[in-house]
């Protein structure tokens, strides 16, 4: 009885694993002025498996960390920073500043990514 359900299940994941596997990847501008995202006004919502880029633009120098993915990078003025991201982990994660261009520490998020199940 166990083989036969593991043998319902697994061909399921498998399929649900290579959909994923094809998505197209969602592009999303977020824009950061006078230390705070401006667009999107809010929660950046995806479902887990979706393969997403944020395209970031700042008025000023900040490195940015996506929390419970550890993704960090820095985003300069005039040029745009492009994180990329497999929506693997479910949940809701803060992406915080770690540093502003004049030595500012904030820690308070900036906008939250939301992973829903599939």
């Amino acid at each position: 009885m166990v083989w036969f359900a593991a043998g319902l299940f697994l061909p399921a994941a498998l399929v649900r694993a290579a959909v994923a596997q094809n998505r197209p990847r969602q592009m999303l501008e977020v824009r950061i002025e006078n230390r705070q995202v401006v667009e999107p006004r809010e929660a950046i919502r995806v479902t887990q498996g979706d393969v997403i880029e944020l395209r970031w633009t700042s008025d000023e120098a900040v490195e940015l960390h996506l929390h419970g993915y550890d993704i960090e990078f820095d985003v300069e003025p005039g040029e745009p920073a492009s994180m990329v991201i497999q929506a693997n982990a479910t949940g809701r994660f803060p992406i915080t500043s770690h540093g502003w261009g004049d030595g500012g520490h904030g820690h308070d998020a900036l906008i939250f990514l939301e992973v829903y199940p599939n």
